[in-house]
């Protein structure tokens, strides 16, 4: 395999098999199943590889060159043989794209630790992004065209840009599977229990229906939609996401936070920037916030619970006629400026942040909760169909809307119309719940 000259400008191309090479490779490798990437440094890798300064410097120009390598590395090998790309739109390709998947999770189990350190850091390291987006691309590319096969044959109906609908497969394959690898969700204690869900909602996203239509949980309506039991599944409330009312002082300077974030990254905000912005002195920020990502987290916070009391509304609305949530999630996702400018932050930043994934996972669980329960009444009250697991599934349908949502705030190919992501997660949520 050779490296892209786009991952790095070295004096000359490598093909990642000298012994250096190798040696560094598993080096980083192993450190990073116990450590964080930004914890790690260059002097650790030369220490677990044995190899010298000039070795490294050599072959790599930093500790995020080496882990790009070793993605374009991991996703050639992996795919080296009966690849889902390597042949045509077809049956053949619907059964190698199946296939690909438990590939996929293969490669997650064998090399997780890596590939959660890149989707932690593709936000922030353009080299890292470019390598996965390779790979990234490259699934898009392969799912969409056999939509588009499946739409000319008249086994799929028109609808959604084929590509669109592709890249948020891939995202919901990316997130579950990343969540799943760190153990972050109760519902998705490893990659391997999204499967199933993930089969699903790709069935529904394609054909636009549920694998089994017409089939319920419980033909007999029992209850009536939108009155919905407790699960069982403790749904964390919006009160439990720990908003507290700021003074003015402290409100003064949270606004100034979020009008920068307009302006720019949580990674470009400097405490001196925001003191300048709410004319505040150095001690009276101190004495409310720590540091700016404490800031950021007050006002993610207030952010968090009013994204959570959207999805509770969804989850109460009466559902009689499931085709209204496609716009009952058009106005969940319908934030104002300064709310979306800290989402934004949020969903890039929270994997690489302990302070603030530990909020952002409260608010998901909180929205899988809901999503959960409204799923088991929905089924119970005949008007869903049966499916995965109401755990597993809520959980990987929202984590597909949340990695989409991502996507779409990043500016990402094939997701750049918010407003038409909006409506194809309305359009998933309502097919793969309802059938329809």
């Amino acid at each position: 395999m050779k490296i892209s000259p786009a991952t790095r400008a070295r004096p000359r191309e490598f093909d990642g098999s000298t012994p250096a090479e190798i040696a560094i490779f598993e080096a980083v490798e192993h450190l990073l199943r116990v450590q964080p990437l930004q914890d790690v440094t260059v002097a650790m890798i030369l220490a677990e590889a044995g190899l010298s300064r000039a070795n490294f410097y050599h072959y790599f120009a930093n500790k995020f060159d080496v882990v790009a390598a070793l993605v374009y590395r991991l996703f050639d090998d992996s795919y080296a043989s009966a690849a889902p790309w390597a042949s045509a739109p077809g049956k053949s390709r619907a059964k190698s794209i199946g296939a690909s998947l438990q590939r996929t999770l293969d490669l997650w189990s064998e090399h997780g630790a890596v590939i959660c350190a890149v989707i932690e850091h593709m936000h922030s390291v353009p080299a890292i992004a470019k390598a996965w987006q390779s790979a990234f691309d490259r699934f898009v590319a392969t799912v969409a065209e056999q939509i588009e096969y499946e739409r000319q044959t008249g086994a799929a109906p028109a609808g959604t840009d084929a590509q669109s609908i592709a890249t948020m497969l891939v995202c919901g394959v990316e997130r579950t599977f990343y969540v799943g690898s760190r153990s972050l969700d109760p519902r998705l204690p490893t990659p391997d229990d999204a499967v199933e869900s993930l089969v699903a909602l790709n069935f529904s996203a394609i054909y636009g229906r549920h694998p089994q239509p017409g089939r319920s949980a419980k033909k007999k309506r029992q209850s009536k939609p939108g009155l919905i039991e407790d699960s069982g599944i403790a749904a964390l409330e919006v009160d439990e996401i720990g908003v507290e009312a700021p003074n003015q002082t402290a409100e003064s300077i949270l606004r100034a936070t979020n009008e920068l974030l307009l302006e720019g990254s949580l990674d470009e905000l400097s405490v001196a920037r925001i003191l300048e912005r709410a004319d505040a002195s150095r001690a009276t920020f101190y004495f409310y916030f720590a540091n700016k990502d404490e800031a950021f987290i007050a006002l993610f916070r207030a952010a968090a619970a009013q994204v959570v009391s959207g999805m509770q509304r969804l989850a109460e609305f009466d559902r009689e006629h499931p085709e209204r949530i496609t716009a009952m999630v058009a106005s969940w996702l319908d934030l104002d400026d300064m709310t979306m400018a800290v989402i934004r932050n949020a969903v890039h930043e929270w994997p690489r942040r302990p302070e603030l994934r530990n909020v952002y996972l409260a608010s998901v669980n909180a929205m899988a909760g809901y999503l959960q329960r409204m799923i088991e009444g929905d089924r119970a009250a005949g008007i869903a169909v049966g499916g995965p697991s109401a755990p597993q599934f809520a959980a990987t349908l929202i984590w597909t809307i949340e990695r989409t949502v991502a996507g779409a705030l990043a500016n990402e190919e094939h997701l750049e119309d918010f407003e038409s992501v909006k409506a194809m997660l309305g359009t998933l949520m309502t097919s793969s719940i309802y059938g329809r």
